[in-house]
């Protein structure tokens, strides 16, 4: 029978965290960008507190941001600072949400966290609870100074 220390279990689970994190921002971020780009500036105008001038920008690089970091933290490259940036924009989702509630005293019916041609759809309070996990998943990662299954612990042991 095969006996795991501690660590080795929390670093179990912990990589099915990595890599739960990585297809929910992947994922996000490719839906986002098989369509249109005004769908996504349509779904964060309709938070109402975001400047409209920087939403043509945010509605750019935000997708790209998502799927990137989140096929780096699925492939295990570079995890902790594509955790550190996942778990940052979820912090920042949060944020939007729960400022969105307080400034104008209602949220959108839909997040539009993976786009509208995606199979997915959430309300506000789910999405705050998805995004609480995410940013603790996240932020644990960050604190994982070896992630040993991933292509930066291989390419350290190649060179």
């Amino acid at each position: 029978m095969i006996r795991f220390n501690q660590e080795e279990k929390t670093y179990r689970i912990l990589f099915l965290g990595r890599i739960l994190l990585g297809l929910v921002f992947a994922y996000s971020g490719f839906t986002k960008l098989m369509e249109p780009v005004e769908n996504f500036q349509g779904g964060m105008a309709a938070y109402e507190i975001i400047p409209y001038a920087v939403i043509p920008f945010l509605a750019h690089v935000i997708p790209w941001i998502e799927f990137i970091s989140g096929a780096f933290l699925i492939t295990g490259y570079l995890p902790r600072l594509s955790a550190l940036v996942l778990a940052g924009m979820s912090w920042s989702f949060i944020l939007l949400i729960l400022t969105t509630r307080l400034v104008t005293g209602k949220l959108p019916v839909d997040c539009g966290c993976f786009g509208e041609g995606s199979l997915i759809h959430f309300k506000p309070v789910q999405v705050l609870i998805m995004d609480t996990v995410n940013m603790i998943i996240g932020f644990r990662l960050v604190l994982l100074k070896h992630h040993p299954f991933g292509l930066t612990a291989l390419l350290k042991q190649k060179s």
